[in-house]
């Protein structure tokens, strides 16, 4: 009698743990499903952002502040689809620090750019300078509204 208790139970704390097995994978199995129907809807989301914008080539001047005062820096994009394929940078200052910043920036700024969405771009530091991206982004936004009229 004991025996046929302790297999009854046995078989019932088995049968719990194929179910919870089981529901954990069918939850992680349709999450998946989810969470690819969420990317493909964010991307086609994210397309016809993009096709706001008109293909073409792009410039502006950012300003931004510099512990030495006001700076600028002057930007090039070329768009097509909404996606930076090329970018220049103009160093437009004549401050020596700045200018080092400027020219560290332009050095190495690209692979931020290229290739991204205009709509995600953003830029925090690039190559220590943390300034000098604030008047890329100021170029940017500006660079939108004409890509879009």
């Amino acid at each position: 009698m004991k025996n046929k208790n302790l297999t009854t139970g046995i078989i019932i704390v088995v049968i719990i743990v194929v179910i919870t097995i089981g529901l954990a994978y069918y939850q992680e199995t349709n999450s998946n499903s989810n969470n690819l129907f969420s990317r493909e809807k964010n991307s086609k989301s994210a397309l016809s952002e993009n096709a706001e914008y008109k293909d073409g080539i792009y410039d502006a001047i950012g300003s931004y502040i510099s512990p030495g005062g006001a700076e600028e820096l002057g930007v090039k994009l070329t768009l097509l689809n909404g996606i930076v394929v090329d970018s220049s940078v103009e160093v437009l200052t004549d401050r020596e620090i700045s200018l080092e910043m400027q020219e560290d920036f332009a050095a190495n700024y690209h692979p931020f750019v290229l290739g991204k969405s205009i709509d995600e771009i953003e830029l925090t530091k690039v190559s220590g300078s943390s300034l000098t991206p604030n008047g890329f982004n100021d170029a940017l936004e500006k660079i939108k509204v004409q890509a879009r009229s």
